[in-house]
């Protein structure tokens, strides 16, 4: 069951939430009519949305390590679950994969990075929807990494793996790395290293970077993370569409918030 709170904070975000008649920047207005709101059946969705329905229903298990929120006030904790459990408490479901994958398609980032790999669903979806594009992507669990890697392998897609604490790994990851394009940050979802990582990714970024942060509404701590990023005077413009967050640095625009239903 929700929390009474995360029930209030939806229905605030209902209340705020503009449609596409309400969005009066011609940026913002073009996501959502070209993004958003497109319903093209692309000929990837068919096979991707197989591979999704085909990994909830995995049952062989796995060696889990969190080194997120769940977690608590553990560094870490390690379970052993079925392939098919931590899907479907960690993945996205089939319209959030699908937007993912219109959202790489649209921006087509040269270099894309990922917090939190799992089995890979999202990767795939991001790559799949701009398979140019250098993808790297971070997951602190060897035995969920390795069932990315042959996900990887199975859609044909070459994607660099980095394994480990995402803490210990990104500062040598950001070194070889000349430009993020696309991030998306879905691993470690507590305030402090959101703030983090972002504060660090923000370095790597263009005029034409957008920065997409998972379950912003998902805990208090992540609430006031972007209550924080959305007035970073680095930051132009974002996005709440209540599951993700999407931030830009373009320049020569007004700073704005939009609240997007779509």
């Amino acid at each position: 069951m929700k929390k009474f709170w995360q029930i209030i904070s939806y229905l605030n975000f209902r209340r705020k939430a503009k449609t596409r008649f309400g969005v009066h920047s011609p940026f913002v207005y073009e996501i959502v009519e070209k993004v958003f709101r497109d319903k093209t059946k692309y000929k990837e969705y068919k096979e991707l949305n197989k591979v999704r329905r085909r990994y909830l229903d995995r049952d062989d298990k796995v060696e889990v390590i969190d080194f997120g929120a769940s977690a608590g006030k553990k560094d870490y904790i390690v379970r052993v679950r079925t392939v098919g459990e931590v899907i479907k408490q960690s993945a996205h479901n089939k319209k959030q994969l699908e937007l993912l994958f219109r959202l790489s398609r649209y921006f087509k980032p040269q270099t894309l990075l990922e917090f939190g790999t799992s089995a890979g669903l999202s990767a795939v979806y991001l790559g799949k929807g701009n398979p140019e594009a250098k993808l790297i992507t971070l997951e602190g669990s060897m035995g969920m990494a390795t069932i990315a890697q042959e996900n990887f392998r199975k859609r044909g897609l070459s994607v660099d793996l980095e394994i480990g604490e995402f803490d210990s790994i990104l500062d040598q990851i950001l070194k070889k790395t000349d430009r993020l394009d696309m991030v998306f940050f879905d691993g470690n979802h507590r305030k402090k290293s959101t703030l983090n990582y972002f504060n660090k990714c923000i370095a790597k970024a263009n005029e034409n970077s957008v920065f997409m942060f998972d379950d912003i509404h998902w805990s208090r701590g992540m609430q006031k993370a972007w209550s924080k990023i959305k007035v970073d005077k680095r930051v132009s413009l974002t996005i709440d569409l209540y599951w993700v967050g999407l931030v830009f640095f373009k320049e020569g625009i007004a700073k704005q918030d939009f609240i997007v239903r779509y």
